[in-house]
């Protein structure tokens, strides 16, 4: 389907004297009298003056209208409609970057429970780890008394 809107150059609420100016500037510009001979501006001549009789004509602009808006809709692709995201669905977790980040912020590797940061390990203010963490990673880990 054509969009005669943008055959002459107008936006979709374009008034009945924003539609004939632009039809008069641009049948002037393409008028076959201007270029004798020319098939381009002929053809584009006639699909402007198409254009302005079903859009400066209310009952055919409605209808024309209805109809673009009909296809506009069949070609929008519909996006499939998702339930709210909330609690643990909110937020996805990636456990790759877990497991790289672990060993630099715990000071030992979870697989091999080898201590990769003597510093981490111990509680100290100085080295940003303000909590003892080793109890609790000793009973993740079944390495200590539960």
């Amino acid at each position: 389907m054509t969009d005669w809107y943008s055959v002459l150059q107008v936006s979709r609420q374009a008034s009945e004297g924003e539609i004939k100016s632009a039809y008069r500037k641009m049948a002037k510009k393409y008028h076959p009298d201007a270029h004798p001979g020319d098939q381009k501006c002929e053809a584009r001549f006639k699909e402007i003056t198409e254009a302005y009789t079903i859009l400066s004509d209310a009952k055919k602009r409605r209808k024309y209208d209805e109809e673009l808006g009909r296809q506009t809709e069949e070609k929008a692709p519909k996006a499939p409609k998702e339930k709210p995201k909330s609690g643990a669905d909110a937020v996805k977790v990636n456990f790759e970057d877990i497991s790289r980040n672990f060993e630099s912020f715990f000071g030992f590797d979870p697989k091999t429970k080898e201590v990769v940061n003597e510093k981490k390990l111990k509680p100290d203010y100085k080295t940003g780890n303000p909590l003892d963490t080793t109890r609790i990673f000793e009973a993740f880990m079944a390495n200590g008394k539960r």
